[in-house]
């Protein structure tokens, strides 16, 4: 009898729950952007079976620089503030054990010169729900 394990949560709902008391936390952005907003999107990251080691890209849209910088400081400190916290994705307790830097903020050009986007990466550490 094969083992069915569960599935990891889903990476982008854990940082959307993170980061969703600074700004709107989105997926994927439309035209026009109405600032501040915040992307996530998972961009790589392994696992061990156990532990799910998403990497993480935080683009942080502002309508000024001080603001792109100011929102992009605030994802830092609450993706890092993250370790050892609980959030409920998808009714489920998800315990994040660990959360690093692995880029740090960086200013990217848009192709809007009204709206400043500030990226950075995060790796976030949390294990598997228990097999079915």
């Amino acid at each position: 009898m094969a083992v069915q394990l569960a599935p990891f949560p889903d990476a982008e709902k854990v940082a959307m729950a993170i980061l969703g008391s600074l700004a709107t936390v989105v997926t994927a952005t439309k035209d026009p952007i109405l600032p501040p907003v915040i992307r996530v999107n998972r961009v790589g990251g392994a696992d061990d079976l156990i532990t799910d080691y998403p990497r993480i890209e935080v683009a942080v849209y502002g309508g000024t620089r001080p603001q792109a910088w100011t929102l992009a400081g605030q994802c830092r400190q609450a993706m890092l503030a993250s370790r050892r916290s609980t959030w409920v994705v998808d009714g489920q307790n998800v315990l994040v054990d660990t959360a690093d830097t692995v880029s740090a903020a960086v200013q990217v050009p848009y192709e809007n010169p009204d709206i400043r986007r500030v990226v950075a990466i995060y790796e976030l550490s949390y294990r598997r729900p228990r097999s079915v």
